[in-house]
C-alpha cells in the first residue's frame, strides 16, 4: 500500500527533516540543561545541608549537648524550618533525638530510603523518593546527621520535563510549518523550471524562468538556464531560417544545372555546345559544392572543434601578406588596396580561421565597391586589445540591415546582382566568436566600416 500523496511530496519529507534535526538539537540542548539543572539543584540542598549542619554545631557550645537537642527538636517541629530530617548521636551511637531511624555513623554526603512517618502524611509520590543527607563529628565524640528531602529536586525536574514536553510539542509544530512553508517556497520555484522544460517539450520555446532579482542560487540556475534556452531557441531559429535559404539560394543553381544537363542532352545540340552546356553545369556544380563547403565550414567553427589548434598568430604578418596577395585583385577591379599595419601584434587564435575572416572581409569590400573605390585594411592595439578593421567607401550597408546581413544566405536586394552565396559575412562573425572577438559594422562616412576587436591576452 502507497503512503498518502502528502507524505510523497518533497515539501513534506524536508520538512520532516528540519523538525527531525530541530528536535535532536533541542533535545541535546535539553539533556545538558536538564543535567546543569540537576547538578545546580543537588548542590544547593548539599549546601544547605552543610550550612544547616554548621549552624546546629555551633548551637551546642553555650548550653551544651542539651541546647543542641532543643534546637534540632524546635527545627524540627517547625514545618518550614530546614532541616526537614535530623539525626543526634551520642558517642556510643545511641539516638539523643531526630526523625531518623539510628544510621550509625555517617561522614559526608549519602542518601538514604525515606522513613515512613507516624502521621502517613506522605503521598505516594512522596514516599518514593530518598532523602540526601549529611552526617558530621562533633567534638564532644556525639555525631550529627540532617537530611532533605530529595522530592523538591524531582519536583523542579519533573517541572522541566513538562515545560520541555510543552516546548518541544510547539517548537516541533512551528519546525514543520516552517519547514513546509520554506521548502513549498523553495519546491515552488522548482515548479517553475518543471513547467518550462514541459512548455519546452511542448514545442513553447519562447517560455522561460521567471527570475525574482534575488541574485540566489535559483535565481542564477535560472538566469543560467533562461541563457541556454536563448541559445537554443537562436540555434533553432538560425536552423530554420538556414533550411529555408537553402531552398531559395540552391533551387536556382539547380533548376540552371538541369537546365543545362538537359540542354546538353539534347540531340539537336553539336559536340561544342554540348561541351559548352557541360562547362556551365560544371560551374553551377562547383558554386553549390562551394556553398555546401561554407556551411560546413561554420557549422565546424561554431562547433568549436577549431580550438584545439590554436597557436599564437603573428596578426600583423598575416594581414600584410594578405594584403599583398589582393593588392593584384584590386587593381583588376579599378580599386585601390590601403593597408595601415602595425608591427609586431599577435594573437591566440587558429591561424588558418583568421586567414579566412580577413580574406572574406576584402573580398565582400571589393566585391559590392564600384570601379574606383578605396578599401584600406587597418590592424592596431587598441586599449590593450589587437583591432583590424576593413573599411571602404563604397554604398555601405544601411542601419536597419547590418544585423541581418550575418545571418546565412541573407543578401540584400542590390547585392543579388554580385555573385556571393551570402556566407561571407556569417563565416567571419563565426570565426570571430570562436576567438571571442567582437565584429561590428559601421557608417564608414561613406561606405561600411568593420571593425573586429580581440580580447586582451
Amino acid at each position: 500500500m502507497r503512503p498518502p500523496r502528502l507524505f510523497r511530496t518533497a515539501s513534506f519529507r524536508l520538512a520532516a527533516l528540519y523538525a527531525a534535526l530541530f528536535a535532536l538539537s533541542a533535545s541535546l540542548l535539553f539533556g545538558i540543561i536538564y543535567w546543569i539543572a540537576s547538578q545546580a539543584l543537588q548542590n544547593q540542598v548539599r549546601d544547605s545541608l552543610v550550612r544547616e549542619a554548621a549552624t546546629l554545631a555551633a548551637d551546642q557550645h553555650p548550653e551544651g549537648r542539651a541546647g543542641l537537642v532543643r534546637a534540632i527538636d524546635k527545627g524540627l517541629a517547625a514545618a518550614d524550618t530546614p532541616p526537614a530530617y535530623a539525626l543526634l548521636l551520642d558517642a556510643s551511637n545511641r539516638k539523643l533525638t531526630g526523625n531518623l531511624p539510628p544510621l550509625g555513623r555517617i561522614e559526608g554526603f549519602g542518601t538514604i530510603p525515606r522513613p515512613v512517618r507516624d502521621d502517613a502524611a506522605d503521598t505516594e509520590e512522596e514516599a518514593e523518593h530518598a532523602i540526601i543527607i549529611y552526617g558530621l563529628a562533633l567534638a564532644d565524640g556525639s555525631h550529627l546527621i540532617v537530611g532533605e528531602d530529595g522530592y523538591r529536586i524531582c519536583e523542579a525536574q519533573e517541572a522541566i520535563l513538562r515545560a520541555f514536553g510543552w516546548c518541544m510539542a510547539t517548537t516541533l509544530l512551528l519546525a514543520v510549518g516552517g519547514g513546509m512553508l520554506l521548502s513549498s517556497g523553495f519546491l515552488a520555484r522548482l515548479e517553475a523550471v518543471n513547467r518550462t522544460t514541459r512548455a519546452i517539450m511542448a514545442g513553447d520555446l519562447d517560455d522561460r524562468i521567471p527570475v525574482r532579482g534575488t541574485d540566489d542560487e535559483m535565481d542564477r540556475l535560472a538566469g543560467n538556464f533562461n541563457a541556454m534556452l536563448d541559445r537554443v531557441q537562436t540555434l533553432m531559429e538560425s536552423l530554420r531560417q538556414v533550411s529555408s535559404d537553402i531552398a531559395h539560394d540552391l533551387r536556382m543553381p539547380l533548376q540552371r544545372l538541369r537546365q543545362r544537363l538537359e540542354s546538353a542532352q539534347s540531340e539537336e545540340r553539336d559536340l561544342k555546345m554540348c561541351r559548352e552546356a557541360l562547362d556551365s553545369a560544371l560551374t553551377d556544380t562547383d558554386d553549390i559544392l562551394d556553398i555546401f563547403g561554407a556551411m560546413l565550414t561554420i557549422a565546424q567553427i561554431e562547433s568549436g572543434s577549431g580550438k584545439r589548434r590554436f597557436t599564437d598568430v603573428d596578426l600583423s604578418a598575416l594581414a600584410a601578406s594578405l594584403v599583398e596577395s589582393y593588392e593584384a585583385v584590386a587593381e583588376d577591379l579599378g580599386q585601390t588596396l590601403c593597408a595601415d599595419i602595425a608591427q609586431g601584434l599577435t594573437v591566440r587564435g587558429d591561424h588558418a580561421l583568421l586567414a579566412q575572416m580577413l580574406v572574406n572581409l576584402l573580398e565582400n569590400a571589393m566585391r559590392h565597391c564600384p570601379r574606383g573605390s578605396a578599401t584600406t585594411l587597418t590592424l592596431r592595439a587598441e586599449d590593450g586589445r589587437v583591432m583590424v578593421s576593413v573599411r571602404d567607401n563604397g554604398p555601405g550597408i544601411p542601419e536597419e540591415e547590418r544585423e541581418k546581413v550575418f545571418r546565412r544566405f541573407y543578401r540584400m536586394d542590390r547585392s543579388r546582382s554580385t555573385p556571393g552565396t551570402g556566407l561571407g559575412l556569417p563565416l567571419a562573425k563565426a570565426v570571430a566568436d570562436l576567438h571571442g572577438a567582437s565584429i561590428e559594422l559601421s557608417d564608414g562616412g561613406p561606405g561600411l566600416w568593420v571593425r573586429v576587436r580581440f580580447p586582451a591576452p
